[in-house]
Protein backbone atom coordinates (compact mmCIF):
# COMPACT_ATOMS: atom_id res chain seq x y z
CA UNK A 1 0.00 0.00 0.00
CA UNK A 2 1.18 3.66 -0.99
CA UNK A 3 0.64 6.75 -1.76
CA UNK A 4 -2.62 9.35 -0.71
CA UNK A 5 -4.45 5.79 1.40
CA UNK A 6 -1.65 5.09 3.07
CA UNK A 7 -0.75 8.59 3.82
CA UNK A 8 -4.05 9.33 5.53
CA UNK A 9 -4.28 5.74 7.60
CA UNK A 10 -0.67 7.34 9.15
CA UNK A 11 -2.54 10.62 9.82
CA UNK A 12 -5.71 8.72 11.57
CA UNK A 13 -3.59 6.90 13.56
CA UNK A 14 -1.44 9.71 14.82
CA UNK A 15 -4.47 11.86 15.74
CA UNK A 16 -5.67 8.80 17.51
CA UNK A 17 -2.73 8.71 19.87
CA UNK A 18 -3.72 12.45 21.05
CA UNK A 19 -6.98 11.17 21.79
CA UNK A 20 -5.72 8.73 24.55
CA UNK A 21 -8.19 8.31 27.08
CA UNK A 22 -5.82 9.59 29.85
CA UNK A 23 -7.54 7.52 32.95
CA UNK A 24 -6.34 4.37 31.00
CA UNK A 25 -3.02 4.97 30.45
CA UNK A 26 0.37 3.81 32.72
CA UNK A 27 1.85 6.34 34.97
CA UNK A 28 4.20 8.50 33.02
CA UNK A 29 2.86 8.29 29.91
CA UNK A 30 2.53 11.42 28.90
CA UNK A 31 6.14 12.03 29.57
CA UNK A 32 7.43 8.86 27.66
CA UNK A 33 5.26 10.58 25.19
CA UNK A 34 6.74 13.42 24.20
CA UNK A 35 10.32 12.34 24.95
CA UNK A 36 9.52 9.40 22.55
CA UNK A 37 8.38 12.00 20.05
CA UNK A 38 11.55 14.31 20.66
CA UNK A 39 13.54 11.57 20.19
CA UNK A 40 12.13 10.35 16.43
CA UNK A 41 11.98 13.88 15.40
CA UNK A 42 15.52 14.13 15.95
CA UNK A 43 16.18 11.06 14.18
CA UNK A 44 14.65 12.06 11.39
CA UNK A 45 16.32 15.40 11.39
CA UNK A 46 19.30 13.36 11.22
CA UNK A 47 18.33 11.66 7.86
CA UNK A 48 17.15 8.06 9.37
CA UNK A 49 14.66 6.36 7.34
CA UNK A 50 11.33 5.17 8.35
CA UNK A 51 12.13 1.61 7.96
CA UNK A 52 15.01 1.82 10.06
CA UNK A 53 13.26 4.14 13.40
CA UNK A 54 10.51 0.75 13.02
CA UNK A 55 13.12 -1.97 13.22
CA UNK A 56 14.60 0.37 16.32
CA UNK A 57 10.92 0.46 18.01
CA UNK A 58 9.98 -2.96 17.51
CA UNK A 59 13.03 -4.44 18.42
CA UNK A 60 13.07 -2.47 21.65
CA UNK A 61 8.70 -2.76 22.32
CA UNK A 62 8.57 -6.09 21.59
CA UNK A 63 10.85 -7.84 24.29
CA UNK A 64 9.48 -5.13 26.51
CA UNK A 65 5.82 -6.53 25.99
CA UNK A 66 6.99 -10.08 26.41
CA UNK A 67 8.35 -9.59 29.89
CA UNK A 68 5.56 -6.89 31.25
CA UNK A 69 2.77 -9.40 30.17
CA UNK A 70 3.99 -13.08 28.53
CA UNK A 71 4.11 -14.14 25.19
CA UNK A 72 0.33 -14.62 24.85
CA UNK A 73 -0.59 -11.47 26.08
CA UNK A 74 2.33 -9.70 23.59
CA UNK A 75 1.01 -11.88 20.74
CA UNK A 76 -2.77 -11.19 21.13
CA UNK A 77 -2.13 -7.61 21.27
CA UNK A 78 -0.14 -7.67 17.87
CA UNK A 79 -2.74 -9.55 16.39
CA UNK A 80 -5.38 -7.14 17.41
CA UNK A 81 -3.24 -4.33 16.13
CA UNK A 82 -2.77 -5.60 13.19
CA UNK A 83 -6.42 -6.68 12.27
CA UNK A 84 -6.98 -2.88 13.27
CA UNK A 85 -4.30 -1.59 10.83
CA UNK A 86 -5.73 -4.07 8.09
CA UNK A 87 -9.49 -2.77 8.73
CA UNK A 88 -8.30 0.84 8.23
CA UNK A 89 -6.47 0.11 5.15
CA UNK A 90 -9.69 -1.28 3.55
CA UNK A 91 -11.68 2.10 4.78
CA UNK A 92 -9.41 4.14 3.39
CA UNK A 93 -9.05 2.79 -0.18
CA UNK A 94 -12.70 2.90 -0.12
CA UNK A 95 -13.42 6.22 0.78
CA UNK A 96 -11.42 7.74 -1.79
Amino acid sequence: MSGKPFHNLCVQMLAGADQIDHRRVPARFDEAQARMRDAIARLEAAGVPDLTLVAVMLSEMIPRMVRENGLEWAAAVLTNLASNIRAGAVQSRTRQ
